[in-house]
């Protein structure tokens, strides 16, 4: 696990109730994601994806062939394992550098259910604010809180 991994998970985990598995092996020979994501308290599955890249192509390859490559062998696993429910909500969390956010959004095919967020944020802890740290957290509000800017719109 590289430094910017770290950071992803501390920013996941602060909230205190999501619970993270790291290269959790979803299909044999295909690219583990960077994490797999549970939310209990939400009901929610997160693939998460990190890239310091400058030119994330290979990123955009597999965010392109997440369903069938993630999403559909990660739900029948903890379906199977009676972790999850149908009615969960599966998305993917991906982080990036600031630069990359565009470029990476113009190349998906279909974003729905992909959040592409700030790595630079998510690598900076003394930036967070406090919702950060409290089950208030959204990871799919389109942003990471940070103090002294307005976090009514990013957090539900």
């Amino acid at each position: 696990m590289d430094r910017h991994e770290e950071a992803v998970m501390q920013l996941l985990t602060a909230n205190g109730e999501t619970f993270v598995a790291p290269k959790y092996e979803l299909t044999e020979g295909w690219q583990c994601p960077a994490f797999v994501a549970l939310r209990p308290a939400r009901r929610q599955v997160y693939v998460v994806e990190v890239s310091a890249s400058g030119y994330p192509l290979a990123l955009v390859n597999r965010l392109n062939e997440r369903i069938e490559k993630w999403y559909a062998p990660l739900l029948t696993q903890l379906h199977g394992l009676n972790i999850t429910q149908p009615d969960w909500e599966i998305a993917c969390l991906v982080f990036v550098r600031s630069d990359q956010v565009d470029w990476l959004k113009e190349r998906v095919k279909d974003m729905s259910g992909v959040h592409v967020l700030s790595l630079e944020q998510a690598s900076s802890p003394w930036g967070w604010d406090d919702a950060v740290w409290t089950s208030d957290m959204a990871f799919d509000s389109g942003g990471i809180p940070q103090r002294g800017v307005k976090t009514a719109a990013l957090t539900h």
